[in-house]
C-alpha cells in the first residue's frame, strides 16, 4: 500500500486526516490517515523516531478501533 510506503520512507508526506489522543498521560497522540478506498489507519511515532501502526479499520469499525488504541 502506497501510505504504508510513505510513512516508512517520509511521514511529512502523508496528509494527516486528524489527532486521536489517549487519556494516557506521556504518551505520544495518534494520528488517523485516510488507507485504500474507505480505510483508516491508526499510528503513532515511537521515542526512536519510528512509525508504529496501531491499527487499521473503517467507519464501520472506527468506534471500536479507538477503543483499542484507548487501551494499549
Amino acid at each position: 500500500e502506497e501510505i504504508i510506503h510513505k510513512l516508512n520512507n517520509d511521514p511529512a508526506l502523508v496528509p494527516i486526516k486528524r489527532k486521536v489522543f489517549s487519556g494516557k498521560k506521556n504518551r505520544k497522540p495518534v494520528q488517523e490517515v485516510i488507507f485504500a478506498y474507505k480505510g483508516r489507519l491508526y499510528f503513532q511515532m515511537t521515542k526512536e523516531d519510528r512509525i508504529e501502526i496501531l491499527t487499521i479499520g473503517t467507519k464501520n469499525t472506527q468506534q471500536k478501533d479507538l477503543e483499542y488504541i484507548e487501551n494499549i
